[in-house]
C-alpha cells in the first residue's frame, strides 16, 4: 500500500521506551511492525523528566508530554491534548484506558475511531471502582474495537460484560530482537552462571507489592540456589533488609536495572523464572514470554489474568497458589531436584512462546482489526 493509503495511528500510552515494561515493550514492538507495513504510526506518552521531547525512532513518531507527578499512581501531564490534536489521528488506539484513554478519547472528534487494549480491569483501589464505573462504560461505548490480551481477561472481566460483541482476543508476542548479538549474550550467560556457582532462581519486574517479591524471598529461604533479582522500583530496601535477615549468609543479588543484553544472558543462565505475582494488576507477565523463549521454565501465581494463558502447568512451567511461600518453595524446589521435569519444561516453554505467541500472526491480527474498524467508519 502507498503512504497516502494509510491513515495515520497515534498510539497513546504511559511510557515508551526506554522507558520499558511489557506493555511499553509491547507498544514500540507493534508501532515499528506496523511502519515497516507501510502504516504511519506516532506514539503519544507521557515524560517523567517534567519536559517534551519529539524524536523518530525507527519510523515511528514519539512525542512525550511533560509529566508533572501522578496522583492515584496516573500522571499529571499538561499539554497531551494540544499535542494530540496537533498530531491529528485518524486512528486513536489506547493501551491505558484509565485515565488518559478515557480523556484522548473524548478529546478526538466523533468521525476519529478509537480502538482500545484491555489488558485488565485497572482500577487498584476498590473505594474508587463505583465511581469510575460510569466512565468506563462511556469509554468503552465509544471504542470502535477492544483488543483483549486474553480469554482469561475476558471471560472474568466485569468491565467487558456489555461490549463482549466489539472484543477481540490477541496475545501479546514475542518480537526477536534484532540489535542483539546472540554470541555476547551466551558468553554473558556463562559468566553470569560461573559467577553464580550454584543454580539461578530468577525474578524479573518492578519492584513494587503486586509482583510479591516477598513471599519469594520468604520462599527461598532454605533453599539451596541464588536467588537474582533484576529490576527497579520503591520497595528495593525493604526487599534489600527482608533479604538480608531471611539469607544472613548472602544468596540474594539485587541487579538493578539491566539492559536488554544482560537480561536475556540472564535467562539464558538461569534454572527457573518466578513471577510470584499476588493481583490482578499482573495483567500478562511479558517476562514470561522473554524467558519462555529462552527455554527457561516459569512458576508462577494462579491469578484470573493473562498469566494464567501464557504459563500451562505441566507445560512451560508450574503453577501455585499466590501469596504462598511454601508452595513456591516446593515448587522450586522440584525443578532444581527434577532433571528430567527441568529439560521437559524448558523444551515446551520455548515451544510454546513461538508457537502460541507469534508476532507475525499478532500483527496481521491487529492489521485486520484496524481495517475493520476503518471501513465502517465514520459511524452513521
Amino acid at each position: 500500500m502507498t503512504e497516502a493509503s494509510h491513515p495515520h495511528i497515534v498510539m497513546v500510552n504511559k511510557a515508551y521506551p526506554p522507558w520499558i515494561g511489557g506493555i511499553e515493550r509491547h507498544v514500540r514492538d507493534m508501532s515499528e511492525a506496523l511502519v515497516e507495513r507501510g502504516w504511519r504510526v506516532s506514539a503519544l506518552v507521557c515524560n517523567p523528566g517534567w519536559y517534551e521531547t519529539r524524536e523518530v525512532v525507527n519510523g515511528v513518531r514519539v512525542l512525550r508530554a511533560p509529566q508533572w507527578g501522578r496522583i492515584l499512581s496516573q500522571p499529571i501531564v499538561t499539554r497531551f491534548f494540544h499535542r494530540l490534536h496537533e498530531l491529528q489521528p485518524e486512528l486513536l488506539h489506547v493501551h491505558v484506558p484509565f485515565p488518559l484513554g478515557w480523556w484522548t478519547a473524548w478529546a478526538v472528534p466523533e468521525t476519529v475511531p478509537v480502538v482500545c487494549t484491555w489488558h485488565s480491569d485497572i482500577v487498584r483501589q476498590w473505594w474508587l471502582r463505583p465511581l469510575f464505573m460510569r466512565f468506563e462504560q462511556r469509554f468503552l461505548r465509544r471504542c470502535a474495537a477492544v483488543i483483549v490480551t486474553s480469554e482469561t481477561v475476558l471471560r472474568h472481566s466485569r468491565a467487558l460484560r456489555r461490549h463482549r460483541e466489539k472484543c477481540r482476543v490477541i496475545p501479546l508476542a514475542v518480537s526477536p530482537d534484532p540489535l542483539l548479538n546472540e554470541t555476547r549474550v551466551q558468553a554473558l550467560a556463562e559468566q553470569i552462571r560461573s559467577a553464580a556457582g550454584q543454580p539461578i532462581i530468577l525474578f524479573v519486574g518492578r519492584l513494587v507489592g503486586y509482583k510479591g517479591l516477598r513471599f519469594l524471598i520468604e520462599a527461598m529461604q532454605s533453599i539451596p540456589a541464588a536467588l537474582w533479582i533484576a529490576g527497579e522500583g520503591p520497595l528495593r530496601e525493604k526487599l534489600q533488609r527482608q533479604a538480608e535477615r531471611i539469607r544472613p549468609e548472602g544468596g540474594v543479588r539485587f541487579w538493578g536495572t539491566v539492559s536488554e543484553e544482560e537480561k536475556a544472558a540472564l535467562y539464558q543462565a538461569a534454572t527457573v523464572l518466578v513471577l510470584p505475582s499476588i493481583s490482578r494488576n499482573e495483567a500478562f507477565g511479558y517476562v514470561l514470554l522473554e524467558a519462555m523463549e529462552r527455554g527457561c521454565p516459569v512458576i508462577t501465581t494462579d491469578l484470573p489474568t493473562g498469566v494464567r494463558h501464557v504459563n500451562k502447568e505441566g507445560v512451560s512451567g508450574l503453577v501455585v497458589p499466590p501469596r504462598d511461600p511454601r508452595a513456591l518453595s516446593e515448587a522450586i524446589c522440584r525443578i532444581l531436584r527434577e532433571e528430567s521435569l527441568r529439560e521437559k519444561l524448558s523444551a515446551g516453554a520455548r515451544r510454546r512462546a513461538w508457537e502460541c505467541f507469534n508476532f507475525d500472526e499478532t500483527v496481521r491480527d491487529l492489521e485486520e482489526v484496524y481495517r475493520g474498524v476503518l471501513k465502517e467508519y465514520p459511524p452513521v
